[in-house]
């Protein structure tokens, strides 16, 4: 799943005031992949779009929120030794 994450990469973060719950998971899948363009090609989505939801302006749609937490979850696997 980690194709070149490091704390260096291009992941913008929300506003204190806009770290919600969509935020959050999307920043995290952009650390989890290694940048916004590796998240917006994953979702199939504008890197000027991923930012926005990332920043926490606009909400994400349904289905990329989802996508995202999928990412986290199989990250974790990886990292647990759990992937199944």
């Amino acid at each position: 799943m980690r194709t070149g994450a490091s704390r260096a990469a291009d992941c913008p973060i929300a506003a204190p005031a806009r770290r919600t719950v969509h935020a959050r998971a999307l920043h995290r899948a952009c650390l989890v992949l290694g940048g916004v363009a590796q998240l917006a090609a994953q979702l199939g989505a504008s890197q000027a779009a991923v930012r926005s939801w990332i920043e926490g302006i606009d909400e994400p749609p349904e289905s990329a929120f989802l996508a995202a937490v999928e990412i986290l979850l199989l990250n974790a696997e990886e990292r647990n030794g759990t992937a199944s």
